[in-house]
């Protein structure tokens, strides 16, 4: 859910069963996607060799990864038909939540209406074979590239016999096509690649059979190693020739592999070295992860304040920006305490999972628990 910031600106099959457990390094993950939004939105510089540059190409394919993760999942826990349906809701819950933070007016991109359509698809595709979804990820992340470097113009040109057909303005197309597809920063072709990407991953370490955790580690360490050596290459490649990093956000086919790598390179990682039992150390990150949304939404909402309602301060540059190293760590801080003290003091179900979790749960239980 970054923005384009001031440094980068110019087990068995299907059962009817509830899901009993989560997977903690799903939710490790997502708090580090969580963090690395934050260091993108408001890190004031790029820190040592611009590692936190990376952030920028990280965050929102970690995102969309994740979306693809959870969908795979409740596929091999409930089944096609309860799995798309609460895929449905949650796509819902997402446009929601977007259209609330919408009135905090933080400097930043929103991201939610891009991965509601991702979570309705993957809602459908989530299920298909490994080679159909490792085939569309490929033509999706191509044809999202070609889009891109069309231009919307172009994509509105061959979108327009269509648009007649059903009626569609041409005006209302031209908006439409670029919000969703040519703009930066999001590109729903690329982001929809990502999902089936973390689909994949997660149905080689969490197939339909239940894989010792010594062979999960293994192919987990792999994906890390794969996406390591991608991001890599790739960043060295462009430094080599353009002296920088690809530019994120820009659709590029080298963008794209980095941000594809480091994708790759965390979800490895977290599914490698995070334990299958909770300790206090999991329980810092996982317990964050476990309330994306509300931590997304509460992110938007102090984001807005420091741009709105606050007077001079750390919270904002003298230009009135808010890149400065005080958000970063009220973000962060707040992002792992507010769950943890949300989970400590409430304790009812649907509620103890997050204030904005507990209000998807009060609809999706009903179809299938988790």
């Amino acid at each position: 859910m970054p923005r384009t910031s001031s440094r980068s600106r110019g087990r068995a099959g299907p059962s009817s069963r509830p899901v009993h457990h989560r997977l903690i390094w799903v939710d490790v993950a997502r708090c580090l996607a969580l963090i690395s939004m934050m260091l993108a939105h408001t890190a004031p510089t790029g820190g040592p060799g611009g590692v936190l540059n990376l952030t920028e190409h990280l965050t929102a394919a970690l995102f969309a990864a994740l979306v693809g993760v959870s969908a795979r999942l409740e596929v091999q826990h409930l089944g096609i038909g309860r799995a798309a349906a609460r895929a449905v809701i949650r796509a819902l819950v997402l446009a929601a939540c977007s259209w609330l933070v919408g009135f905090f007016g933080a400097q930043v991109h929103d991201i939610l209406p891009h991965l509601a359509v991702v979570a309705l698809l993957m809602g459908l595709l989530a299920a298909l074979p490994l080679a159909a979804q490792l085939v569309l990820a490929l033509l999706s992340a191509s044809g999202g590239v070609a889009l891109v470097a069309q231009g919307t113009t172009a994509a509105v040109a061959a979108l327009l016999p269509l648009a007649d057909a059903v009626g569609l303005p041409a005006d209302r197309l031209a908006t439409g096509v670029a919000t969703m597809l040519t703009d930066a920063p999001y590109r729903l072709p690329l982001l929809l690649a990502w999902a089936l990407l973390g689909a994949v991953v997660l149905r080689t370490l969490h197939g339909t059979r239940e894989d010792p955790a010594r062979r999960m580690r293994v192919d987990a360490v792999w994906w890390a190693v794969g996406g390591a050596a991608l991001a890599g290459v790739v960043l060295a490649s462009s430094r080599a020739r353009t002296g920088a990093m690809p530019v994120p956000y820009s659709g590029t086919v080298p963008e794209v592999l980095v941000d594809t790598g480091l994708v790759l390179l965390v979800l490895g990682l977290c599914a490698a070295v995070v334990p299958n039992h909770a300790n206090p150390a999991t329980e810092l990150l996982s317990v964050p992860g476990s309330m994306t949304l509300s931590v997304y939404v509460a992110h938007h909402a102090y984001l807005g304040w420091a741009a709105r309602a606050a007077g001079p301060g750390p919270w904002r540059t003298p230009g009135g920006a808010d890149d400065t190293w005080f958000n970063v760590v009220v973000l962060i801080l707040g992002a792992i305490a507010l769950p943890l003290l949300w989970r400590t003091y409430v304790r009812s179900r649907p509620w103890r999972a997050g204030p904005i979790e507990g209000v998807a749960r009060l609809v999706t239980d009903r179809i299938g628990g988790r």
